[in-house]
């Protein structure tokens, strides 16, 4: 990804799939390896295809196979990483901690209570999805303007 000093991270991609209001962008995912030039001898240089499902009111303006930039906040990531693994383990320690210091419970019961306050996290989560998709939103851009796609 290229880091610009506005903020924001963009990465190649091609449309693989238009849908009314909605892109699905294939980008490719470098690992740190791919550019070192002892790849070919290490099994661990990976490099894997990602679809990202993209939502915007502009999709026919793209075809399928078109070249794209996907660009993103650092904001963007940041609170992503903070709903997806910072605070359920926030929540995993906190629940543990109060069902065994405070209630005085098991490790059994004080892990069941972890567990289903996991559950509820992710319920509510799920139940936000529409507003988070709309804040945790990627913008697409035609590699050059010029290449847009008019029907």
């Amino acid at each position: 990804m290229n880091r610009k000093n506005s903020g924001s991270e963009r990465r190649m991609g091609i449309v693989a799939a238009v849908h009314p209001g909605e892109l699905i962008v294939k980008i490719q995912q470098l690992s740190a390896c791919t550019g070192c030039h002892a790849k070919d001898f290490c099994t661990t240089a990976d490099c894997k295809d990602r679809l990202l499902a993209i939502q915007t009111h502009q999709a026919e303006r793209y075809e399928v196979g078109q070249a794209v930039i996907v660009e993103g906040k650092n904001s963007i990531g940041r609170r992503a990483i903070l709903l997806a693994f910072v605070t359920p383990l926030l929540l995993l320690l906190l629940a543990l901690g109060i069902g065994q210091e405070i209630l005085c419970w098991s490790e059994t019961s004080s892990i069941l209570l972890a567990l289903a306050t996991l559950c509820l996290y992710y319920l509510t989560l799920y139940a936000c999805s529409h507003g988070l998709r709309r804040t945790l939103a990627l913008e697409v851009h035609p590699l050059n303007p010029s290449d847009t796609y008019q029907r």
